[in-house]
């Protein structure tokens, strides 16, 4: 689980080595929806670990986060967005678009993970570009931003996300049978 935490994170790390949020961040009423979904997603966690800690259940905090990062992160968003990462203009709207999102979650994540993982979050921080602070635990805990949550938009890729899974598992049949 650690692994998977940490590997996600140093993804989203590799995807910023030339993001610089002063200059290149979207403002989230220009990103994609993807992006925004996101960034939704991130506060639905946000409110959900903020309860955790608040209960002191902190192995909840951990598995809430490693779901995130094996479920949302890595086998969608990373997935979804490695081509375009890749591929497009390094000044595209697309790309940035998709950099805002990775750089605000990998921040919320560094703060996340702090109080429980407190030398891989300050290893995380240590690499982002445009930190707000010497040490993330020099930062504030992050607070809920109502106004990129989207629980509409939530329920729309979730039913998106439905008809991928169903999709990949009839390819993975076809693939099997030849």
């Amino acid at each position: 689980a650690y692994r998977k935490i940490r590997n996600t994170l140093r993804i989203l790390l590799a995807n910023l080595y030339d993001f610089d949020p002063d200059r290149h961040a979207v403002e989230p009423g220009k990103m994609s929806e993807l992006d925004r979904w996101l960034l939704s997603r991130l506060q639905a966690l946000l409110a959900d670990l903020t309860a955790a800690y608040e209960n002191y259940e902190f192995h909840r905090v951990y598995h809430v986060l490693n779901a995130f990062c094996a479920v949302e992160l890595s086998s969608f968003y990373v997935d979804v967005t490695k081509d375009l990462m890749y591929t497009l203009s390094p000044h595209s709207p697309e790309r940035r678009s998709a950099q805002t999102a990775m750089h605000r979650t990998v921040t919320t994540l560094a703060k996340l993970l702090a109080p429980v993982v407190p030398f891989t979050a300050e290893e995380v921080w240590n690499f982002l570009p445009g930190r707000e602070a010497e040490s993330v635990h020099l930062t504030e805990f992050p607070a809920v931003d109502l106004r990129l949550r989207d629980e509409k938009l939530e329920a729309r890729w979730e039913k998106l996300l439905e008809v991928r899974s169903a999709a990949a598992l009839e390819l993975e049949k076809a693939r099997q049978a030849g």
